[in-house]
């Protein structure tokens, strides 16, 4: 099984310790985002997971707790965000030369075919061009290079909470011309830094900038990791290249407040009146008595490195 930590929050940089005390018990519990009265009990033992994946804009806070994942024998590897923006695009985002040291830290820790970069979403207007992306990428990859092999981006989606952003001009779609010099801008980057460059649940075919289209939790990335996976029948999302993984977060959880997220529906205020207990079995809230508890356990026989 395959835990992701997670899409819908960034559990590193906020809820690390109730984390921790969730493989230390051995389980969560996750209530479904759809299905409201749907809990699952998610096997967190180290016998059932065969990667602990971290997303995340700031490991830090997730640093001192490497060691003993290490001990637990949790396999674990990271998929950090750094970007080439702002307060104004991510107001509660650390700041990036912060995140880079993290990234090295954290790369030393796991390895660096452990540790990707994510450079994601790629937003193009009147301030961030191509030419910006150009050069603050290049200075990104100086940052990191030696310490990653990967790097995954994909474009601003404009879902519904974001047309409002959209009428402004601060964030549109991009065309498939954009998309070209991006990749052209981009892939050569790249590849001076040693990194492998993939691009994440796009509609834009950039192969002939040598620019893989691939799941952020590929088949790829799983082989080259040594990870069982199973393939998803339905997607995700619209083009999502993604095996399946059982995520483990909880919406309305974070507090970066980055405008293009999708994960945040509350308003800022709203979020920051919740109360989070790192000893609760569920990130947010209690289980009720009406709720139906599932069981998510997949391994039925040892891991190799069990005996």
């Amino acid at each position: 099984m395959i835990i992701c930590a997670s899409r819908r929050t960034d559990i590193p940089a906020f809820h690390s310790g109730w984390l921790m005390n969730r493989v230390r018990e051995g389980y969560a519990l996750v209530r479904n985002p759809i299905a409201r009265n749907v809990v699952y009990r998610v096997d967190l033992s180290p016998r059932n997971v065969d990667l602990l994946l971290l997303m995340t804009k700031d490991p830090r806070p997730m640093i001192p707790y490497l060691d003993e994942l290490k001990e637990r024998k949790m396999n674990t590897a990271f998929q950090i965000s750094i970007t080439p923006y702002g307060r104004d695009i991510e107001p509660g985002v650390p700041d990036k030369a912060c995140v880079a040291e993290a990234f090295r830290t954290v790369s030393d820790i796991i390895g660096k075919e452990k540790t990707a970069w994510r450079y994601d979403p790629v937003i193009l207007n009147e301030k961030f061009d191509v030419k910006y992306h150009q050069r603050k990428f290049d200075l990104l990859c100086r940052e990191l290079a030696g310490y990653t092999e990967r790097c995954i981006f994909s474009f601003v989606e404009i879902h519904e909470k974001l047309k409002g952003l959209s009428e402004g001009g601060i964030l549109r779609s991009v065309s498939g011309e954009e998309a070209d010099e991006i990749g052209k801008a981009l892939s050569g980057i790249a590849e001076d830094n040693g990194m492998e460059l993939d691009l994440c649940c796009s509609e834009h075919d950039l192969s002939g900038y040598g620019i893989s289209s691939r799941g952020c939790i590929g088949k790829e990335q799983m082989k080259a990791l040594n990870v069982p996976f199973e393939e998803l029948q339905t997607p995700i999302r619209d083009r999502c290249m993604c095996v399946k993984n059982i995520d483990i977060g909880e919406y309305d959880t974070c507090y970066h407040d980055c405008i293009y997220c999708y994960a945040n529906r509350n308003t800022d205020d709203a979020r920051k009146q919740r109360n989070y207990n790192p000893n609760s079995k569920m990130l947010f809230g209690e289980v009720q008595g009406s709720d139906i508890i599932v069981e998510l356990t997949k391994r039925k026989n040892s891991k190799i490195t069990d005996f």
